[in-house]
């Protein structure tokens, strides 16, 4: 049997399905390039599990993947995950495999940081247009097109959640200011004002857990010197009412 579980944003996401079938696992996987885990989660799972866990990078865990199929047909084999198991397309690609060898799986949900995020910001769900990445640029690579994604977004009036790439390496996305100036560059490029220093952003750290800050500033103004392992940002189309409200009595205290 293959688990795919997910362990979702915070401290103490982790659903009672999940615990259930991480006791159960004979082979236990942490993939743990697609987002930073807590270390105290880690600490719960060791405490629960009767086998040692296996942390994999996203090398090992796509060219893992005949053995962990071969594992999953006689063993409890679960992989587990922070966030929502299935906003991985990796994780779309072991199911695909697992079904191709006839091996039986089950998805366990959690929280992820596109429904703590949005529910955190005060923010209308329905009012959310396509969802971007701020990728970290090297010297040969300098997409721009979240930009044209949140120019996009604006002219329909529908907000953007603008996730911020991961370092796996530091375990940890992008600093904010890091991703501010990846955004003023293409603010240079495209010159229609999206990410001008005077609109206004919302930034998002460690949202879901004990650390949580939300920081609703003009760009020009934003913290960076806040300590967070995760960020995530939202530029907002125009506010109805009640956002408004919201913003100025809940989300910003």
């Amino acid at each position: 049997m293959l688990y795919l579980i997910g362990l979702g944003v915070g401290e103490r996401d982790i659903t009672r399905a999940g615990i259930e079938a991480i006791k159960d696992s004979e082979v236990l996987i942490l993939d743990r390039y697609t987002a930073f885990v807590d270390s105290k989660k880690l600490e719960f799972i060791g405490s629960i599990s009767k086998t040692e866990m296996r942390s994999v990078g996203r090398s090992e865990l796509e060219e893992g993947i005949p053995k962990i199929i071969s594992e999953a047909k006689t063993k409890n084999v679960s992989i587990i995950t922070n966030g929502d198991p299935m906003l991985a397309t990796t994780h779309k690609t072991i199911l695909v495999e697992a079904a191709k060898g006839g091996v039986d799986f089950k998805v366990i949900h959690s929280t992820s940081i596109f429904s703590v995020a949005i529910a955190e910001s005060g923010l209308d769900f329905y009012r959310f247009g396509s969802t971007c990445t701020v990728p970290r640029w090297s010297e040969h690579y300098k997409p721009v097109s979240f930009y044209e994604t949140v120019s996009a977004n604006i002219s329909g009036n529908r907000h953007s959640l603008i996730l911020l790439d991961y370092d796996n390496e530091k375990g940890m996305s992008i600093r904010i200011e890091e991703a501010i100036a990846i955004m003023s560059k293409a603010e240079e490029h495209y010159k229609l004002g999206i990410f001008s220093k005077n609109k206004e952003i919302m930034a998002l750290c460690d949202v879901g857990t004990e650390n949580q800050r939300i920081m609703f500033k003009k760009i020009g103004n934003i913290d960076t010197d806040a300590d967070y392992k995760m960020a995530t940002l939202i530029m907002p189309a125009k506010l109805s009412e009640i956002e408004t409200e919201y913003l100025k009595r809940i989300s910003m205290v």
